[in-house]
């Protein structure tokens, strides 16, 4: 692919051009956000001149799992997810670190907002991190806008209307002067990130807040955890987390597929340690683009490699 040109969108199993891969303004999934999807990504290793997506199986169980929850009606498997990730990749002859976006969605009118025809489509865009020019660490704030509950709408479904409410609290976090923000749940207890998940650590421990704390049920966040256990020796505490035990951490960091691994510097203006980017923080970053990167051989089953046609 050359680096000028726009990789082709996969609609529906047909590759097209961008500006083609539009929807009517009355279809359901922009009307009302009746669409799931997984953001990934495809790390690209000079050395091999091959593309490795990071746990692409994984992603598209997940996919899966939104689609049923969301009860969206498709023939579509897991494994159909990922061949199609794979085709829009080999198909653009994409050689560049990308995100790659894969969504399932209600198409048309629909009958009354409910149901309608779904649609699928991949989009692949080179990037590098969300974080680009803030590597050294981002600052964050506590959140005014509450997380939404698995009561409401459920946080473990990566649906297009949940992030209406991440996108409230990063708004209003940006205002503020911020990077960014952690949600807190209905009961006051910390959940998560706008787009990602969280840890903290204190005392040696590392901790973060479990699956049923109102968050996605992060791949990345498992990954680093396995990560954490047999490369560093390190047993993660997965428990219900205060907002002032951020206060007093002495490193925390933010993680995700797009956000990867991003150290946190202060929260609500109270700096984390000595302000600066922690041990494990960096230890366990460094270890995960190590995996990532293909490095470590005893993960390299986490990677699929999508070379060219």
């Amino acid at each position: 692919m050359d680096e000028s040109s726009t990789p082709k969108v996969l609609l529906n199993d047909r590759l097209v051009e961008n500006s083609e891969a539009v929807i009517p303004l009355d279809t359901v999934a922009f009307k009302y956000g009746a669409m799931v999807f997984e953001g990934l990504r495809g790390y690209w290793n000079e050395q091999t001149r091959q593309l490795n997506v990071f746990r692409l199986d994984d992603h598209s169980r997940r996919l899966q799992q939104s689609v049923r929850v969301m009860r969206m009606d498709t023939p579509l498997t897991a494994g159909d997810y990922s061949a199609a990730v794979v085709r829009a990749l080999q198909s653009n002859r994409v050689q560049a670190t990308s995100h790659i976006r894969q969504m399932v969605y209600v198409d048309g009118p629909g009958e009354a907002f409910v149901t309608g025809p779904v649609s699928h489509a991949v989009i692949v865009t080179p990037k590098g991190g969300w974080f680009e020019g803030k590597e050294l660490g981002i600052h964050a704030c506590i959140s005014s806008w509450q997380r939404i509950s698995d009561s409401s709408i459920p946080p473990r479904v990566k649906c297009a209307a949940n992030y209406q409410n991440a996108r409230l609290s990063l708004l209003q976090a940006r205002l503020d002067g911020y990077d960014s923000a952690l949600l807190l749940n209905a009961a006051g207890k910390v959940a998560e990130e706008p787009r990602g998940c969280v840890f903290l650590c204190r005392g040696g421990q590392v901790v973060t807040p479990t699956v049923s704390s109102d968050i996605l049920e992060s791949i990345t966040r498992a990954t680093l955890m396995q990560l954490f256990r047999e490369v560093h020796g390190v047993e993660v505490i997965e428990r219900e987390v205060d907002r002032t035990e951020f206060y007093v951490a002495d490193e925390a960091f933010v993680c995700g597929s797009g956000l990867e691994v991003a150290p946190i510097l202060s929260i609500d203006r109270f700096p984390l340690g000595n302000g600066k980017a922690g041990e494990l923080t960096l230890a366990i970053r460094n270890t995960y683009l190590q995996v990532t990167r293909g490095e470590l051989p005893e993960y390299r089953h986490w990677l699929t490699a999508c070379g060219p046609d």
